[in-house]
């Protein structure tokens, strides 16, 4: 009995002694981590972006290279940073063993700008609002609508609601359909949307979307084009018939 309680508290021991060599060993690994120069941050790798530069993200994230990347560096920080721009759909932040960060990032795109008094309020597909400013931006410029609310990072709201809804699906299928509309023109239902500044293509933002969709609209601005014929309406009727005259009402 004696002996058989000798091996046991041996054994103990042993397994003591094991798990104390392992606990040394992984404390050991943890501190070289930590403090290896061979761990500190030398590059961050900027993924997805379009509006913003990879430096204006870089000094937007605060990144900063030499902290180490267990430590030094504060993801969670850099990824709230960036989220507070009406630009970022969606923010990740990844450490990428042994020196790197990489920012993987969904930006919202412009989509076109409404008219507000002397500046112009930017928003994307969904209607959020990007950012205010007083110099034309170089995508389709909205007209007419009435804003009754705006707030950056937010749906704008307007008293024509439905319209602006169904006007910024149609520039979404004017983007696929190797088309440009320069200012759009909105009045009770129904749009003006200038092609060039005496060209104009009339009608819902229903049926001049359907007319994109089967490509009827681009053949007549194609022919258009083709006959130097940079004046005119083009009228898009309920049952999506194309017709051109060269008056402009």
């Amino acid at each position: 009995m004696k002996e058989e309680r000798a091996i046991k508290r041996k054994k103990r021991r042993i397994k003591f002694v094991v798990k104390l060599g392992v606990f040394l060993l992984i404390a050991g690994a943890v501190v070289f981590l930590l403090k290896s120069p061979f761990f500190n941050v030398k590059n961050f790798r900027v993924e997805g972006n379009s509006y913003y530069t990879d430096e204006e993200i870089l000094v937007m994230g605060n990144c900063k290279t030499g902290g180490n990347i267990f430590i030094g560096i504060d993801t969670g920080d850099i990824r709230s940073r960036l989220e507070k721009d009406a630009y970022m759909s969606s923010v990740k932040v990844k450490r990428v063993l042994p020196d790197t960060v990489k920012i993987q990032l969904e930006e919202r795109k412009q989509t076109a700008a409404i008219v507000y008094g002397e500046k112009y309020v930017v928003v994307d597909g969904d209607g959020v609002v990007l950012r205010k400013t007083g110099v034309m931006p170089e995508i389709t410029v909205l007209k007419g609508l009435t804003i009754s609310k705006l707030s950056v990072g937010e749906k704008v709201e307007t008293e024509e609601k439905v319209l602006l809804r169904q006007t910024l699906q149609m520039l979404s299928v004017m983007e696929k359909s190797n088309m440009y509309f320069k200012t759009i023109e909105l009045s009770e239902g129904e749009i003006k949307a200038h092609i060039l500044d005496n060209l104009i293509c009339q009608g819902t933002p229903e049926n001049i979307m359907k007319a994109m969709e089967k490509d009827s609209l681009q053949l007549v601005v194609q022919e258009l084009f083709d006959r130097k014929i940079e004046r005119g309406t083009i009228k898009i009727s309920g049952d999506r018939t194309v017709s051109f005259t060269p008056k402009i009402d």
